[in-house]
């Protein structure tokens, strides 16, 4: 029967992995089933009673076990949570029903059940509803480690230090029936008080619990604006940088605000915590690469990492704002699509090029009322990769605020009655938006952007959710040091992965920028083979040979490549021959490229627009704005052109901030009178609304 009903779960997405997600079903199973076996009045042996309960449930564990390493999906990981989890939540269900029969209370299994209910979804309630972390641990189920979309879930040392705490619980509920009979049983009773007493007393140090102010202290910087206080880490953020985000904030609020009309408290601030990198936001709230808003506290806040500051700040905002009218049990929606959606909606930041509209008007079949309806619950929404679901629902929430006016929106929102809100049927409202659809123009960038965000896979739907090979560790952890601004032990991370893969044509990639950047050009173009057909590191290989000082055989290559080049759809091809035009050109880019090089204005004028244009694109990155301001200047009056785009949505976004306004608004004028596409011209509006901003809020601005 237990290997009968392992192979069931094999038929289940993540249960069917012998990872946490099964070894939080044994650990329940085998809590409740020890409790229950355990409280019996004719029960004896508990010892050896409740070993067999395990040995049953790692029984029913066989089927998984063989499926995840004949499938490759077997981790070390994987195989701790079924130790950890499993067999201390069993061992603490045998001695909550000892306690219980030691009472010789009526109805035992009535009460145990009522005590582990308390136990696995009380204290899980009240922590939830206290504290802004996304990961919990539980003496019944052992742990949710945060958002699943992470992917990557580990043994850690907090989860180990937890695992402690219901040890010592089990001592205890084990020795009291019989703690006053010997003087041994006394002494441990005793000790293991004093040691639950000194555990508890460090929880929010252990990382088990992370209170608000906790995690206030371990970012130690706090900068305040009308309507936020800002908490970032002091030694990842400039005081330039934390400026320019505030302003964004403010800017943010103040247009999702008109947009959804809502009229915010007065005085009522929000906390925004601004993580220094996705790894220390992961080891403080359990979210790693996942941006979050806890909805469900009553004090509105955001928590962000740097890197993904820029492309989910406001999306993220319009979950706290939108909190006002949310439902009274979570300040949410009962749709996870409606709130998602009109994130996105709002936010529009699916992507750079592709209107919402667009992305999904090109990925026919287009969703039927049925499908919505799914796709507007929890259980579709997460069903389909972030990237679709988000999408999907961004388009329709976008629509139904274009065509209704927002009251109605925020009506539905609650509760998701979309007919009582619109006084129309859902199948309307889902025939209206198609319609719209219908008539939005594509061309073949929007074909492109859909097909690969429609390519993407749910966790649901991998093979092996949880498994992270030897090579996705080593970038990883290359990934953690580069934020970390750890260069050195950042380039010995991409070293050891480029030994391990030496023939992974992206980590090659990687690792031979790098190999330019510290001035080992000949070992680059050495290691670059003409069995090397990633086109991009042909390129290094050119850049390698004009840096040695070898132009014939730089020329050689690139005229090589220069037809595929050429005929690239890729963008980034573009001006790969122009930005190596002549010798000089040339020059001007590797230095530029690898050895941090910023153009004087006499080199600056000497450059043809390419280089010139990612020279003001380096500045502005590199957060070199004394630069940025001149190289704008300088290109004032160059002919404007829709490519550089990108480029431009920069240079106005710091001209703007560093009080260029009238430098700003003429770029924009220039930028208006281009055929632009419609995404282009969504993101133009908003750069507009972002210079007469600050414009109007110098105080914000300064």
């Amino acid at each position: 029967m237990p290997i009968l009903l392992g192979m069931a779960l094999l038929t289940v997405p993540l249960l069917r992995d012998f990872h946490f997600e099964s070894a939080m079903l044994a650990g329940i199973i085998g809590c409740f089933w020890a409790a229950f076996h355990v409280s019996n009045p004719s029960s004896n042996n508990d010892l050896l009673s409740t070993l067999k309960i395990l040995g049953t449930l790692y029984i029913a564990a066989i089927p998984l076990f063989i499926f995840s390493a004949v499938s490759g999906c077997l981790t070390f990981d994987g195989f701790g949570f079924w130790i950890f989890i499993p067999f201390p939540s069993t061992y603490f269900g045998a001695a909550i029903g000892r306690l219980v029969r030691h009472f010789k209370l009526a109805f035992p299994k009535l009460i145990v059940s009522l005590i582990l209910l308390c136990i696995a979804a009380g204290i899980l309630v009240i922590e939830f509803f206290s504290y802004p972390q996304v990961y919990f641990y539980n003496h019944v189920w052992g742990l949710w480690p945060g958002p699943i979309y992470d992917e990557s879930v580990k043994i850690s040392g907090s989860f180990l230090y937890f695992r402690w705490l219901t040890f010592l619980w089990i001592l205890l509920l084990w020795m009291l029936p019989d703690w006053s009979q010997i003087l041994q049983t006394k002494l441990i009773t005793v000790l293991t008080l004093i040691c639950l007493l000194f555990s508890y007393m460090n929880l929010d140090e252990a990382g088990i619990i992370s209170p608000a102010t906790t995690i206030q202290e371990r970012l130690g910087g706090v900068q305040q604006t009308k309507h936020f206080n800002l908490y970032f880490d002091e030694q990842f953020y400039s005081q330039d940088e934390i400026d320019y985000w505030a302003a964004r904030h403010e800017f943010h609020f103040q247009v999702i605000n008109e947009i959804l009309q809502v009229k915010w408290p007065k005085g009522r601030k929000i906390d925004s915590y601004l993580y220094a990198h996705a790894w220390q936001k992961k080891k403080i709230t359990g979210a790693k690469f996942t941006s979050y808003v806890p909805i469900w506290l009553p004090q509105d806040q955001l928590h962000i990492a740097k890197q993904q500051l820029a492309g989910v700040l406001k999306h993220e905002m319009v979950h706290v704002i939108s909190k006002r009218f949310g439902n009274d049990l979570f300040n949410g929606s009962w749709s996870i699509g409606l709130i998602e959606g009109l994130a996105e909606g709002i936010a529009k930041d699916a992507s750079s090029q592709t209107t919402l509209h667009q992305i999904v008007a090109a990925e026919k079949p287009w969703p039927s009322a049925d499908q919505m309806k799914s796709a507007l619950s929890v259980s579709g929404f997460y069903g389909s990769a972030g990237a679709i679901s988000y999408t999907t629902a961004g388009s329709f929430v976008e629509y139904l605020l274009d065509e209704f006016p927002v009251n109605h929106f925020k009506k539905v929102y609650a509760d998701a009655d979309f007919e009582t809100a619109y006084q129309k049927s859902f199948e309307s409202l889902i025939s209206g938006w198609h319609q719209t659809l219908a008539k939005t123009t594509l061309d073949s960038v929007d074909q492109q952007v859909s097909e690969f965000i429609f390519a993407r896979r749910s966790l649901f739907e991998k093979q092996c959710p949880h498994a992270i090979t030897e090579a996705l560790r080593l970038w990883d952890r290359y990934q953690f040091f580069l934020a970390d601004q750890d260069t050195s032990r950042a380039h010995q991370q991409l070293q050891d992965l480029y030994d391990l893969t030496p023939n992974n044509a992206l980590v090659k990639h990687a690792w031979s920028r790098i190999q330019l950047q510290n001035g080992n050009y000949e070992t680059v173009a050495k290691s670059i083979t003409s069995q090397d057909t990633l086109l991009e590191l042909q390129v290094l290989k050119a850049d390698a040979l004009f840096l040695a000082k070898d132009f014939v055989g730089a020329d050689s290559v690139l005229n090589s490549i220069s037809a595929k080049i050429q005929s690239s759809p890729a963008p980034n091809f573009r001006f790969t021959i122009p930005l190596r035009k002549d010798s000089l050109q040339w020059d001007y880019h590797t230095r530029r490229r690898y050895q941090r090089f910023y153009p004087d204005s006499i080199q600056f004028h000497k450059q043809n627009l390419p280089n010139k244009m990612l020279a003001l694109n380096k500045s502005i990155l590199d957060g070199k704005f004394t630069y940025t301001r001149k190289y704008a200047g300088f290109l004032s009056d160059h002919t404007f052109d829709p490519e550089w785009f990108d480029i431009y949505a920069g240079t106005l976004d710091k001209l703007a901030f560093l009080g260029d306004y009238d430098l700003a608004l003429s770029w924009l004028s220039s930028i208006n009178k281009l055929e632009l596409r419609e995404r282009y011209a969504e993101r133009a509006a908003q750069m507009e609304k972002w210079i007469h901003f600050l414009a109007n809020n110098k105080a914000v601005a300064d």
